[in-house]
């Protein structure tokens, strides 16, 4: 296996595990997102540095030629830039997404999330499949 697959594999795993939570309690996983991630400065603050990790990874691998690849290092910049900007106004992007987290929990129906928690692992397994069969 070569760095994309890894890659291609990982990200699939953390897609799944992030979205299968959306399937089983969609209320429940959207406010323990919004109390984990963005219910302080300092909690912005540290995701962001986990953005910032992945978007260097992205960008460091030595990846082949190739759409895939093209599509992750692009990816990655955009995360590294994602990161520096949560980094130095985290109370922004906290409102920003608090207020998302707000509006899905409160105006949205519950099957419109649980769906999207559902295309959100049969995209994480369609990467795995990615990672696995076609890389």
């Amino acid at each position: 296996m070569d760095f994309l697959s890894i890659t291609c594999i990982a990200v699939g795993i953390l897609i799944i595990a992030m979205r299968a939570p959306l399937i089983f309690a969609p209320r429940a996983a959207l406010r323990f997102y919004d109390r984990v991630l963005f219910s302080t400065n300092v909690r912005c603050r540290a995701f962001s540095v986990v953005i910032a990790i992945v978007a260097v990874t992205l960008l460091l691998l030595a990846f082949d030629n190739g759409t895939l690849a093209g599509f992750l290092y692009v990816a990655g910049w955009i995360m590294a830039g994602g990161a520096v900007f949560i980094l130095v106004r985290p109370s922004i992007f906290r409102g920003f997404w608090r207020s998302m987290f707000s509006f899905v929990e409160h105006s949205v129906p519950a099957p419109f999330v649980l769906v999207r928690g559902v295309l959100g692992v049969l995209a994480g397994v369609a990467l795995i499949y990615v990672g696995v069969y076609v890389v």
